[in-house]
């Protein structure tokens, strides 16, 4: 399939708003760190091993030319010359080159390890709005609470604490229960007792890991009630999620109980689930999707999610993200993969299927910034 040169150069220059994604390690980054940014499995893994993946051809073959190189340069030039641009440098070419001008950042995973926000935007030269992982800040909570009583009281203060600058909601609910959820909101007397049930676990002040489900489920009800933009991890990730309890399917009870809340639902990633994400957006006003992190991990094969994101949903529906976390190449990558998988995608509905040019590009930017800024409920700088 030949691809449209107008709506090439549309894809190309339209600003993305990232409207899920991480910062990066911190300075200095060694090739360990680097090889295990580029792999969702908790061993260490060869270097020739990670770069015979998908995401590591897309690496040599997108990333080399931003750093200098040709195309699809050896892994061992590609991280010599990354080496001798410094971290500053690499770092600003790749996230300047991918043509996102607004980030919406989860820190709430291994923050310590991560450059503070203020400072990967000046490399981006780009603005950030938080977005707040439920279990993290709960968890946070538990860690200085002297009771389950004393634990729910303090979560109040910090939600609505957070809740002033937040523009979003996360929950890692599939790696910590599966989201297989009971649909009904808890009542007051299940939470308190698996406030206090959860308490009983651990020291306090000692950091506690949030896997009860009637907490999980109070947090989502919490800030789907108030309005907010809840942020749900679906599909593929590392060896903490069960996959076949991370399928957004399996959500679809508490999905329609929350249908009349006023909050909203995004479903991350997907992969391989994507069309059933887009079911449910489909099916019910307040469910997005994206495909996030699975467009870097199947690299030349992306067109396939892209495609799926576009199978079912409402266009207005899509959102787009790169879930980067830790360096800057799945930033870049994030954005290069999409924009080049639109442009085969939607030159096929042109080319085969007679969609008007300018429609294919106002689906194009649906997806790269205008969705976002409907669902986010803020206009995000996009010039």
């Amino acid at each position: 399939m030949t691809v449209n040169p107008e709506l090439a150069d549309a894809i190309e220059a339209t600003r993305l708003v990232d409207h899920h994604v991480h910062s990066v390690l911190l300075d200095p980054l060694d090739e360990a760190d680097l090889l295990d940014a580029l792999t969702e499995a908790d061993h260490a893994i060869p270097r020739q091993e990670t770069f015979d993946t998908q995401l590591g051809f897309a690496v040599r073959n997108h990333c080399s030319p931003v750093l200098g190189l040709p195309s699809f340069a050896s892994a061992d030039d590609y991280l010599q010359a990354r080496a001798a641009l410094g971290f500053d440098e690499s770092t600003r070419r790749l996230l300047s080159s991918s043509g996102i001008s607004t980030y919406l950042i989860d820190g709430g995973y291994q923050p310590e390890a991560l450059l503070p926000v203020d400072r990967m935007m000046d490399l981006a030269d780009a603005v950030a709005h938080p977005i707040v992982r439920l279990e993290t800040t709960a968890e946070a909570v538990m860690a200085a609470s002297a009771s389950g009583t004393d634990f729910l009281d303090r979560l109040v203060v910090a939600l609505e604490t957070e809740a002033v600058h937040a523009v979003g909601w996360k929950t890692v609910a599939a790696y910590r229960c599966g989201l297989d959820l009971e649909p009904a909101k808890p009542t007051d007397a299940e939470v308190a007792a698996a406030a206090d049930a959860w308490f009983a676990t651990g020291a306090p002040g000692a950091p506690a890991r949030l896997v009860d489900t009637v907490i999980i489920r109070h947090l989502i009800w919490w800030a789907l009630e108030r309005g907010g933009v809840v942020q749900v991890h679906a599909g593929f990730g590392n060896t903490n999620l069960m996959l076949q309890t991370a399928n957004p399917a399996v959500m679809q009870p508490l999905v329609a109980a929350t249908q009349h809340t006023g909050g909203r639902i995004v479903f991350l990633h997907c992969y391989p689930f994507v069309r059933e994400a887009g079911f449910l957006a489909h099916l019910y006003p307040h469910v997005y999707l994206d495909a996030g992190l699975s467009i870097n991990y199947l690299g030349a094969n992306a067109d396939t999610v892209v495609r799926e994101t576009l199978d079912m949903a409402p266009f207005g529906k899509v959102l787009f993200s790169s879930d980067a976390w830790g360096v800057p190449e799945l930033v870049y990558l994030g954005a290069r993969l999409w924009r080049d998988s639109m442009a085969r995608v939607l030159s096929e509905y042109i080319g085969t299927h007679g969609w008007p040019v300018r429609e294919a590009i106002r689906v194009a930017e649906l997806i790269a910034s205008r969705n976002a800024e409907t669902l986010y409920g803020r206009p995000f700088p996009v010039g």
